[in-house]
């Protein structure tokens, strides 16, 4: 067997060994009607959930890397609306790569003690960065093969859950009378679709977005949804004075893997641009200057993201490692070479990586303008007069509960384990001993089950092998859906990747059903990647393409046209706009996790911080980049979520100012290696996008009895 197939083979090999957990359903408490306060409540909260070095990122499989630290810093944002009659909604967004029906259900039982906000009524989404963490998913084939490390931490999901659950308290207790306003804007010229002749397939009633005909732009970039949700919150001031922009929940489809494979840092991707953005944005309205973390709050969801990229440039995506014969062993009887793995050159890495930071700097700035015109424009449209409603589905996806149009077995395709047009996997074109097709590619020898066979045209990954290395609970079983109404606005939260034109029938048989039942909604929204994960979902015409998207569709071609259906039910009762009538089935559900490792870094690893010396031990130019290196605590010890590890200040000697903290995306955080009782040693790389003159100096905040600690002062490299 060569290095590449025993590598295909194991990325599906694991159908025993399960970790099976019971997870709750911690149902929320009947809504309280507010006396004599008869407004719309909202309330914003943030949690840093920037977890250690040492976790695997997530999204991009066995591609991706160990992160050894952090560029920009991964959040939690929370939004808590309730209106008069006491109906409450959490809205989540993290910047996290997936949600998993693990952490959704392990933040609610955090919450509903003290908040009363149960899973039926809290909105987990993810903003879909390939650069967050892994381990907390608990689904065996993605514990065991979503990452560069295998298996699922409970320590990770603990870390996540509880700085969730410490997002959503603070919304609940800053809430207060508020107004909100909608608008739905097209926000064209930043994506496009990965998957055109997947999606081409598509009828025209599912075409629905449609650019000015004077905008010029290629067919890939027509073929997305442009629309930029938004939700704006203004609350009243603490004096009773009036109303002050406070915060607000987008929803715009972009993928987030703009940052390449080839990174080792947690990043938020162009999702934390614009919500940093946006928030500084909000501030500057109302006076307030900002130490260190914005008083704003911003959510960014993604939309049907599915089949939606960002357009970055060809310079920003690296190439996956290659397949090449190894050195010959020496002397005259040696076998032939072996096959080997050759990662991509640090320096081609490198190149890359800087390339794709340039890319999500100008994307993410220009996004967030446009965000910063839309949220401006709202300014005359508030309103405090809003109903809320919504229901709540747990739908199972296997088993005799199951609707029957869906496939009895989840399977995923050979495209699957190509990747995606813009992140193709080292497997994308193989060839079996160089002349026979094995289905790793999009669509071509990809296309290939028997007619009579549910999951066709997919050609299923190891045949009938699949079903067996897999087992009976390798991949999700249950779908968690979501309605909420918000006034005129419905909002549609579904755990996958939905693709431009299954999101659009997703919506109308969300409008239908509305209508259907007298109400007639002035606009809908989906988010996507919210409450759980089960991949992607295509419309049964882009499924026959069999791109990667069609193959990462686990229960077959009929998945959207079922989801459409259910999510239309629930539509249907929260029409009244009245809880009493809206159904909540919510019920306990089984997670077949992977293999549980501890992989987060213990909290007591390494010397106690008393006994290190914390200390500079250089200070350079390392190509256009300052570089600060420093004896610092042990990962584990050391946890960027705690708060700001460093500063960077301007000036001289005599009088120096800060000039940006550590949660800034042209300043990068690394864990480099242990010292022993020595300590740690860290590095921190800060590359400006504009010169400065003069001198700066890097200072280690105080934290845990250690004295704050400036570095000597040095003068930025030039660019």
């Amino acid at each position: 067997m060569s290095a590449r197939s025993a590598v295909l083979v194991a990325a599906l090999v694991g159908g025993c060994g399960y970790n099976v957990q019971t997870l709750p359903a911690p149902v929320s408490r009947p809504p309280v009607p507010h006396l004599g306060e008869p407004t719309l409540h909202a309330g914003l909260g943030r949690a840093d959930i920037t977890p250690p070095p040492g976790l695997g990122t997530y999204a991009y499989g066995p591609e991706g890397l160990e992160a050894r630290g952090f560029r920009n810093r991964l959040y939690a944002r929370a939004l808590v609306l309730e209106d008069a009659d006491g109906e409450r909604v959490a809205f989540v967004v993290a910047d996290l790569g997936v949600i998993s029906a693990m952490l959704h259900r392990s933040v609610a039982s955090r919450i509903v003690e003290p908040t009363g906000i149960g899973a039926d009524r809290l909105v987990l989404a993810a903003t879909h960065t390939h650069a967050g963490p892994a381990h907390f998913i608990g689904v065996k084939q993605f514990d065991d093969h979503g990452s560069a490390i295998a298996g699922l931490d409970t320590a990770v999901v603990r870390f996540l859950a509880e700085r969730i659950a410490g997002a959503v308290a603070e919304a609940v207790d800053s809430s207060r009378p508020a107004r909100l306003a909608v608008a739905r804007v097209p926000v064209w010229g930043f994506t496009r679709n990965r998957s055109l002749s997947a999606y081409r397939r598509n009828p025209d009633s599912l075409k629905v977005y449609l650019p000015p005909p004077d905008l010029e732009l290629e067919a890939d970039q027509r073929a997305v949804d442009p629309t930029w949700t938004m939700l704006r919150v203004d609350q009243l001031a603490p004096d009773g004075s009036g109303y002050l922009p406070a915060g607000a929940l987008s929803i715009f489809a972009i993928h987030g893997n703009a940052i390449p494979s080839v990174n080792d840092l947690f990043d938020g991707d162009i999702h934390a641009l614009v919500e940093r953005q946006l928030e500084m944005h909000i501030d500057s309205l109302t006076g307030w200057i900002p130490t260190y973390e914005p008083r704003a709050v911003h959510l960014l969801a993604n939309g049907t993201v599915g089949d939606v990229a960002p357009i970055h440039p060809e310079s920003a995506r690296c190439p996956p490692p290659q397949l090449r014969l190894g050195r010959r062993p020496g002397g005259p009887h040696a076998p032939p070479p072996a096959e080997e793995w050759r990662p991509v050159s640090p320096e081609r890495a490198a190149s890359c990586m800087a390339s794709a930071a340039a890319y999500v700097d100008s994307a993410g700035r220009a996004l967030a303008q446009r965000a910063a015109e839309i949220f401006d424009g709202l300014a005359s449209r508030l309103s405090g007069e809003i109903v809320i409603a919504r229901s709540f589905l747990t739908l199972p996806l296997k088993g005799e509960l199951a609707p029957q149009a869906l496939c009895e077995q989840p399977r995923v395709g050979t495209a699957t384990l190509a990747g995606s047009e813009s992140s193709p996997t080292r497997y994308y074109g193989w060839r079996f001993i160089g002349l026979f097709p094995t289905g790793f590619e999009h669509g071509g020898s990809a296309i290939g089950s028997p007619t009579g066979s549910c999951h066709a045209p997919k050609r299923l990954a190891l045949g009938a092998l699949q079903g067996m290395l897999v087992g009976e609970h390798g991949f999700p079983e249950l779908a968690q859906l979501m309605v909420v109404r918000l006034g005129g606005l419905l909002l549609v939260a579904v755990p996958a990747e939905v693709t431009v034109g299954a999101g659009v029938m997703m919506q109308n048989s969300v409008r239908r059903a509305a209508e259907a039942a007298g109400l007639f909604p002035e606009s809908t929204a989906l988010i996507g990647l919210a409450n759980g994960d089960l991949r992607y979902v295509t419309t049964p015409w882009e499924y026959t393409a069999q791109d990667y998207e069609g193959a990462s569709t686990l229960y077959g071609p009929a998945t959207a046209e079922v989801l459409s259906e259910k999510l239309g039910e629930l539509t249907a009762a929260v029409a009244a706009g009245s809880p009493t009538v809206s159904p909540v089935q919510l019920e306990p559900i089984t997670a077949y996790a992977g293999r549980v490792r501890e992989i987060l870094p213990p909290s007591d690893a390494g010397p106690e911080p008393e006994r290190i010396q914390r200390v500079f031990v250089d200070l350079a130019c390392d190509g256009k980049a300052t570089v600060a290196r420093w004896v610092d605590t042990y990962p584990g010890r050391l946890i960027p979520a705690d708060g700001p590890i460093r500063r960077i200040d301007r000036g001289s000697p005599a009088a120096w100012s800060p000039l940006t903290w550590d949660d800034d995306s042209h300043l990068e955080i690394r864990a480099i290696k242990a010292m022993g009782k020595r300590g740690y040693l860290w590095e921190a790389r800060w590359n400006p996008p504009v010169r400065f003159e003069g001198s700066v100096r890097f200072v280690l905040l105080a934290r845990s009895g250690l004295a704050e600690l400036p570095s000597g002062p040095v003068l930025p490299c030039s660019r």
